[in-house]
């Protein structure tokens, strides 16, 4: 008897298929102990810090409540400064409007100070030793005069 087994692609593919399948399936299962793992772990974290985790609870509305007021203050400070800025900024804006219209003048101004400044320098130099000697003259005469 002459048997002959005959594999055809569609039966190829079908077996593929199915194995790709049990596959699939044997990592499903991996995936959701897995899962079953972690989530017993953190029951046994939230039950070792039950009381820890009760009291935090019970302290959040109050810092709810103390974070909106703090939030409610500081809106109202930024509406009541909200003014004083603004006039801030026009005045900012007024004054350096006023200074790059008058810059020309600030500039000679600038210039004539440079040269007062300049020729200060050069009589410091060159005639306040002499003013000096004269003070020291003035200074002996009164000493003179306030001795008699």
């Amino acid at each position: 008897m002459d048997s002959q087994m005959i594999f055809t692609l569609k039966d190829f593919l079908v077996f593929v298929l199915w194995g790709c399948l049990v596959l699939l399936l044997i990592y499903v299962i991996l995936i959701l102990r897995r899962a079953l793992l972690i989530v017993k772990q953190v029951n046994k974290i939230v039950e070792t810090n039950q009381k820890s985790i009760d009291a935090t609870l019970d302290i959040v509305p109050g810092l709810a409540k103390n974070v909106e007021s703090i939030t409610e203050e500081v809106a109202h400070d930024v509406s009541a400064f909200r003014s004083t800025v603004d006039n801030i900024a026009e005045t900012t804006h007024s004054v350096s409007s006023s200074i790059n219209e008058n810059k020309g003048m600030v500039e000679a101004l600038s210039s004539t100070m440079h040269t007062v400044a300049l020729g200060k320098a050069f009589y410091d130099k060159y005639f306040k030793s002499k003013v000096n000697d004269f003070q020291d003259v003035v200074d002996e005469v009164d000493d003179v005069m306030n001795s008699k």
